[in-house]
């Protein structure tokens, strides 16, 4: 019984035109495709979006705007280098020793840049004296 239904089914298509075999079919199923795949593109940006907000703090705490390159002069740090083992560090309640251990780790810092700051001057005056 079944397959004489189907097989009635297949001859009205065939006496109708099926619907992919007319040309405006094709129209609309392209038309559908193109909707489908605007669709999924509009779902992929939206799921972009909803990360992006991490990913641009994420990107703007790595790489923070410069508002005043001074800020990072080797003098200016060495500043607050200074500040803090003459000032910060003795009035802070920690233990001694590790006390002892951060201002000598500080001190090896402002040593660092030091030199630093002598090689830069120096490439500086070399580059200028060619």
């Amino acid at each position: 019984m079944a397959l004489d239904v189907r097989r009635q089914e297949d001859r009205i298509r065939a006496q109708l035109g099926s619907v992919s075999a007319r040309p405006d079919a094709a129209r609309v199923e392209q038309a559908q495709s193109k909707a489908f795949d605007a669709s999924l593109a509009r779902s992929e940006q939206a799921a972009r979006r909803a990360k992006e907000p991490f990913i641009g703090q994420i990107g703007r705490l790595r790489k923070p705007k410069l508002a005043n390159p001074g800020v990072f002069d080797l003098a200016r740090s060495q500043e607050i280098l200074d500040y803090l083992i003459n000032d910060l560090l003795p009035e802070l309640d920690i233990d001694e020793e590790i006390a002892a251990i951060t201002a000598s780790m500080l001190t090896e810092e402002i040593d660092s840049r030091r030199e630093l700051q002598e090689r830069l001057s120096l490439a500086q005056n070399q580059a200028l004296g060619q």
